[in-house]
C-alpha cells in the first residue's frame, strides 16, 4: 500500500533532522516517492510542509534542498527557545499538579527505553514532548508551536554537530533534575536546572 501524506511527511522529517539527508543535498520529488513508495503528490505536500518549518528550501526550478547548518544559526534558535522555556518555567513549578508530574514522569520513562534500544529518533520525539508539556504547565500556549520548532532544529543540529558526542541514555538521564525540580515545585530549582540544560544541550568542550 503507497505511504500516506502523514507517513511521508514523518518519514522525511525524521530523515532531514537525523542529517539522513545531509545540509545542502538536493531532492527531487520522483526519487523521494519511489524510495518512499508513494505519489509525487504526497511528495510535494510534504516538501511544501518541511519548507514552512524550515527543514528544506524550495526554489521553483531550481529544485528542493535540504537547508544548510552553522553555529550562528543554532546559536541565535537556541537562545530563543531558552526564552520561551524560562518564561514559562517560572510558573510551571507552583502550577504543576500530581497528574502533570505523572506524565513527564512516563515521558522520562519512555525517553529511558528509548535509549536503551537505540532510538534516537523516538528519544527526540519524547525529549520534545517532555519540553512542551512542561512548556505547557506554564500557562503560555501561544508560544507552543514555535518551541516546538526550535527543539526540532536544536535536535537537528546537536546531531550534526562534529564535535558532539553523548551516549543517548546521557541524553535521556538529563532530565531527571527538571523533573525533580517540578516534583518539589521549586521554581527557583526549576528555572537553574531548565537553563542549565539548554546551556549544555550541545557539547562544547571539543570545539574549543
Amino acid at each position: 500500500m503507497p505511504a500516506r501524506g502523514p507517513a511521508v511527511l514523518g518519514a522525511l522529517r525524521r530523515r532531514i533532522v537525523l542529517n539522513q539527508l545531509a545540509p545542502g543535498a538536493v531532492l527531487t520529488e520522483l526519487a523521494l516517492a519511489q524510495d518512499l513508495r508513494c505519489s509525487q503528490a504526497a511528495v510535494r505536500e510534504a516538501l511544501l510542509r518541511l519548507d514552512g518549518e524550515g527543514l528544506v528550501v524550495r526554489a521553483g526550478r531550481a529544485g528542493t534542498t535540504v537547508t544548510d547548518l552553522d553555529a550562528a544559526t543554532a546559536s541565535e534558535i537556541l537562545d530563543l527557545r531558552r526564552r520561551i522555556e524560562l518564561r514559562a518555567a517560572r510558573h510551571a513549578a507552583r502550577r504543576a499538579t500530581g497528574g502533570d508530574y505523572a506524565r513527564l514522569e512516563a515521558l522520562q520513562e519512555a525517553m529511558d527505553r528509548a535509549a536503551q534500544a537505540g532510538d534516537a529518533w523516538a528519544l527526540i520525539e519524547r525529549d520534545t514532548d517532555f519540553h512542551l508539556a512542561l512548556y505547557r504547565i506554564g500557562g503560555v500556549p501561544a508560544l507552543a508551536p514555535i518551541l516546538a520548532r526550535c527543539i526540532m532544529h536544536t535536535h537537528r543540529f546537536k546531531l550534526w554537530a562534529p564535535w558532539h558526542q553523548r551516549p543517548l541514555a546521557a541524553t535521556a538521564a538529563r532530565h531527571r533534575p527538571i523533573l525533580a525540580a517540578v516534583r518539589a515545585g521549586d521554581a527557583a530549582a526549576l528555572i537553574h536546572t531548565i537553563a542549565e540544560h539548554l546551556d549544555t544541550i550541545v557539547e562544547r568542550e571539543a570545539a574549543a
